[in-house]
């Protein structure tokens, strides 16, 4: 009874999935936003770096200026986008690494960004722009460091490097989670 209604399936196959058709793995992109330069202002490219041996094969590992349009070019397509910044913010942070759900918490962008951000048009600003183009991913994470120390030069200040570890933990646990990879 080829193709005939109420047909049993075949032994392992799906109903309604066409034979040799898999189960695409959702695109992951993890974007560490920073200058290694500024001080702590490196720390997100500190966190993704060290987050890398730990990320599971075919996480793209990013790391950027924070330049807005590069920012929404990075997470094109993505399914799930990360992004981990160093910020100043207008009030004390909740903890030392804060994360905002960017998609289902968007009154989260206040407090930091415009003004606040060390890379002028930066993370705030390029996810106001995508979610005015309808270019922001179906899930966008940001995981954001308080700043302790501004300059010039290389590495980070005790009082952020201390946060390093605790962001790198949230950051493989989004990844890792059921709706990540």
């Amino acid at each position: 009874m080829d193709g005939a209604a109420g047909a049993a399936p075949v032994a392992g196959t799906v109903p309604g999935v066409e034979r040799g058709a898999q189960a695409s793995t959702p695109r992951v992109v993890v974007i560490g936003v920073g200058n290694s330069m500024r001080r702590d202002d490196g720390a997100g490219i500190a966190v993704v770096e060290r987050a890398r041996p730990l990320l599971p094969p075919g996480v793209e590992v990013r790391t950027l200026g924070g330049e807005a349009t590069s920012l929404l070019d990075a997470w094109a397509g993505a399914d799930l986008a990360v992004v981990v910044d160093a910020v100043r913010w207008d009030r004390p942070p909740g903890s030392r690494v804060t994360r905002i759900d960017a998609i289902r918490e968007p009154g989260g962008l206040t407090g930091w960004g415009a003004g606040t951000s060390s890379h002028g048009l930066g993370v705030a600003e390029a996810i106001t722009l995508g979610r005015a183009l309808d270019r922001l991913p179906p899930r966008l994470i940001l995981l954001l460091i308080a700043l302790a120390e501004e300059g010039q030069g290389a590495g980070l200040s005790p009082t952020v490097e201390g946060y390093v570890d605790e962001a790198v933990a949230l950051l493989v646990a989004e990844v890792l989670a059921p709706s990540g990879l």
